[in-house]
């Protein structure tokens, strides 16, 4: 897993998660770290990346569904969104 930084257009952090070699690029929303932890202001930098970090099993587990076009996985994970393709 890779985080590669804030998009602020998407308000969100964008990762790379690996799966079985293809990688493949998720959105991790401010609303939902900030929903995470308990704030209603936007988490810092440092926070969202230790969040991740905290949570990469979980947030790839989350991505493979997503990635398979199954139904959303179960909050928080649920708010995740596949970043379009250019």
């Amino acid at each position: 897993m890779q985080v590669l930084g804030k998009d602020k257009l998407e308000q969100a952090y964008r990762v790379v998660v690996d799966l079985d070699g293809k990688p493949v690029e998720v959105l991790v929303s401010d609303a939902l770290l900030s929903s995470e932890y308990g704030r209603d202001a936007k988490v810092s930098h440092s926070d969202a990346y230790e969040w991740i970090a905290a949570n990469q099993h979980a947030l790839t587990d989350a991505v493979r569904v997503l990635a398979a076009g199954k139904q959303p996985p179960r909050a928080p994970f649920d708010a995740l969104a596949l970043a379009e393709e250019s």
